[in-house]
């Protein structure tokens, strides 16, 4: 299954989603990076539902008060997973590791209470009130600890006979044979402290998890609401995606003064061919598709206005030129080999969503279209849902989409400068039947000012081609 890492990796935009996140703390970090690829469509929905209430909360003026609070308890929240499995393995806790469970414990009650009143049902922190009054014998409830008098009468006696003696000027040696009895005492009183704190060391570890989680769900919905982020369906069908945009390549284009494009796509569970002109957006269209899919899996919500998903067992992406030079692989033999991943998973019955982006387009034309034809007739009798964006013509009897692309009626002025060429093409898509590609390269460069003596050049060849 795929980690957080790997999908730092290989998915474009997921590491800007996951930067873009409000955690509060560094359990809520590791949450995040410990966080499941989930295929199981009941345990995504859970995850979802967690969000979706978070994100009631935090909209409510209702519970402002207490999303304030508990946001202010998970920022002093530390991670201590070391501490906790020194306390399991029954190694005798320092003054310091014993502050750390006191912290914990103080903070679990607080938080304990706070999901009472915010109606958080997923939220279960155990009642840590014991291990505060354990720890706590003066009943101060603040972050602070070391061996209390009130642990002992005899150290409270031994060390108000400490300070009698220094003030009193005893010599050091008498004194320091009254700290050596206090010190042992303490000591005692650390090993009997981490023998009653055992019974509770699961719940600790519990407490620490739960509360990292939410700090993690408080950010998902944090993230929901400034980017417009939607909660998409989990289905077993086909996926859907409304209004589909790619939040980085989105953010990209707004700090240059343009705007992204959102656009609506159905991948049912069959390979999909998706045609158009260089610069139509083909390439983004994959990056969004795999980032929504990838963002479902692991929790989020997704940037789409709706969407319904089907959950896959692996999420497979081949885009870029896909050099792999510390191998000694040109493109193309690296390109093979992550096609060749793909179909040796679907035979093995994998459940995958398959994105490749212009297969075999470095190799030669008549061969480049028979990969693409063999590829699209494999994913056909395998069952695979896929993209496979190609400039090659199919002439099969495979689904087909085709980006709308430039649109003439939108160039009045003739001549369009590189920097805007954008603002002229339709980004959306639309199904088709044709076997032909769309020929909009020579047009586009006439219009972005490419030589005419070139392009004279040009459109000879491509007439005697014809």
């Amino acid at each position: 299954m795929m980690s957080i890492k790997q999908a730092i990796e290989e998915i474009s935009g997921f590491r800007f989603m996951l930067e873009d996140l409000s955690i509060l703390s560094p359990v809520g970090r590791r949450c995040l990076s410990e966080s499941p690829f989930l295929t199981d469509k009941t345990e995504i929905e859970q995850a979802l539902s967690e969000v979706e209430l978070l994100k009631e909360r935090l909209l409510s003026p209702e519970f402002k008060e207490p999303v304030t609070v508990m946001e202010v308890k998970l920022m002093q929240l530390r991670d201590i997973k070391g501490t906790l499995s020194s306390l399991s393995a029954k190694v005798q806790l320092t003054d310091i590791e014993l502050f750390e469970i006191k912290n914990l414990a103080l903070l679990a009650v607080h938080c304990r209470e706070l999901g009472e009143q915010l109606n958080l049902s997923f939220l279960f922190v155990p009642d840590l009130e014991p291990v505060v009054d354990l720890l706590d014998p003066e009943g101060k409830r603040i972050p602070h600890f070391y061996i209390y008098d009130s642990y002992s009468p005899t150290l409270a006696s031994l060390r108000a006979q400490i300070r009698h003696m220094a003030e009193k000027g005893y010599p050091e040696e008498e004194i320091e044979s009254v700290r050596i009895q206090s010190v042992r005492l303490e000591d005692d009183i650390r090993t009997t402290l981490t023998a009653k704190l055992q019974e509770y060391a699961s719940s600790l570890v519990v407490a620490l998890n739960e509360m990292g989680h939410l700090d993690l769900l408080l950010a998902k919905a944090k993230q929901a609401i400034k980017m417009t982020l939607c909660k998409p369906s989990i289905v077993e069908e086909k996926t859907y995606f409304e209004g589909l945009f790619h939040p980085e390549v989105s953010t990209y284009l707004e700090e240059k003064g343009k705007r992204f494009q959102p656009v609506d796509v159905v991948l049912p569970q069959s390979p999909t061919v998706v045609t158009g002109a260089n610069m139509a957006g083909k390439s983004v269209l994959l990056k969004s598709i795999a980032l929504a899919q990838t963002l479902t899996q692991f929790g989020f919500f997704i940037p789409a206005t709706s969407a319904t998903v089907a959950p896959v067992k692996r999420i497979a992406i081949i885009s870029g030129d896909g050099e792999d030079e510390s191998r000694g692989l040109s493109s193309y033999a690296s390109e093979m080999l992550k096609v060749n991943d793909i179909v040796l998973e679907a035979q093995k019955g994998t459940s995958m969503l398959a994105l490749i982006d212009e297969l075999a387009r470095t190799t030669n034309p008549v061969e480049g279209q028979a990969i693409v034809c063999g590829m699209l007739e494999f994913l056909v009798k395998e069952n695979v849902r896929a993209v496979i964006t190609t400039h090659y013509g199919i002439d099969m009897p495979v689904r087909k989409l085709r980006v709308k692309g430039f649109r003439e009626e939108r160039c009045t002025s003739g001549k369009v400068s590189v920097e805007h060429i954008n603002d002229y093409i339709d980004y959306s898509l639309e199904e088709t039947t044709a076997r032909d590609v769309p020929h909009e390269a020579i047009r586009i460069a006439e219009i972005v000012g490419v030589n005419d003596e070139l392009l004279l050049h040009v459109k000879r060849h491509l007439k005697n081609n014809i």
